[in-house]
């Protein structure tokens, strides 16, 4: 199992999606980072949100310069696209010239699957991952996609939701082999940790059905001080996930060491 420091995290000395918080990262060996990132304006810039008037963020450019001066390590950067409106080609590609020079060492993550389909035609070496919240997922609270609960449980808009026609987990079993072919050879998908757990008690295991596709699992966000955080990380492990995502990532790498 991996941890990946959300939003460049690893001591809280810095800021979240800095280009400050991105060094350390690099510096300390991090095996797994993720920074977000959307197109403002004419550029990329490493912001979670669309930035207020007169903000700055830094230019991913300039957080893919980190990546490429940093030494041959273990550190693999996931940029996660934040946003959902269809890439037009020119974006496209503006995109793919931004991150050419350290192709090898980041992949892109979205739960828009149309811009990760547009990324595998135009670069079908590129690697991908995907989180398919849009679709199917469970929390405490009613996301604002899917939008509605189905007679399983789950937030879940599909059709195989609107009543129930056998075992849960038969009914997960068929939407994740929908869900898995959204985007065509991803190498992970990332799952609403709570959601996984919801998943695991009704029989179906996600890592094992993905794994035998040959794609690894991702699991957000658990964080140390949190409710049973020490007991939920462990399960997730044992129950095969590969990634865990979190905002205290030295926290935990020094619980489970």
């Amino acid at each position: 199992m991996e941890l990946k420091a959300h939003r460049a995290a690893w001591s809280g000395r810095h800021r979240e999606n800095s280009l400050a918080a991105l060094r350390e990262c690099y510096a300390e060996g991090v095996a797994r980072v993720e920074i977000d990132f959307l197109l403002h304006g004419d550029e990329f810039v490493v912001t979670h949100d669309r930035p207020r008037r007169g903000a700055r963020p830094p230019r991913l450019g300039d957080a893919l310069e980190i990546v490429r001066s940093a030494p041959d390590g273990p550190t693999v950067l996931m940029l996660d696209a934040k946003a959902d409106a269809p890439w037009p080609a020119s974006v496209v590609t503006r995109l793919l010239r931004v991150i050419e020079p350290v192709r090898d060492r980041i992949f892109v993550g979205s739960p828009a699957d149309w811009n990760l389909r547009r990324l595998r035609e135009a670069d079908p070496g590129l690697a991908l991952a995907f989180d398919p919240q849009y679709y199917l997922t469970w929390s405490a609270k009613t996301e604002k996609l899917p939008g509605r609960v189905g007679a399983y449980g789950y937030q879940d808009a599909h059709p195989l939701a609107l009543r129930r026609t056998g075992p849960a987990l038969d009914y997960l079993r068929e939407r994740f082999e929908i869900l898995a072919g959204l985007v065509p050879s991803a190498r992970e998908m990332h799952l609403r940790l709570a959601f996984f757990e919801r998943m695991l008690g009704d029989g179906f295991n996600a890592a094992d059905f993905l794994h035998s596709a040959g794609v690894q699992v991702d699991v957000w966000t658990i964080d140390a001080g949190t409710r049973a955080w020490r007991e939920r990380v462990a399960r997730a492990i044992a129950s095969g996930v590969d990634i865990v995502t979190t905002n205290t990532p030295k926290q935990i790498s020094a619980a489970f060491s």
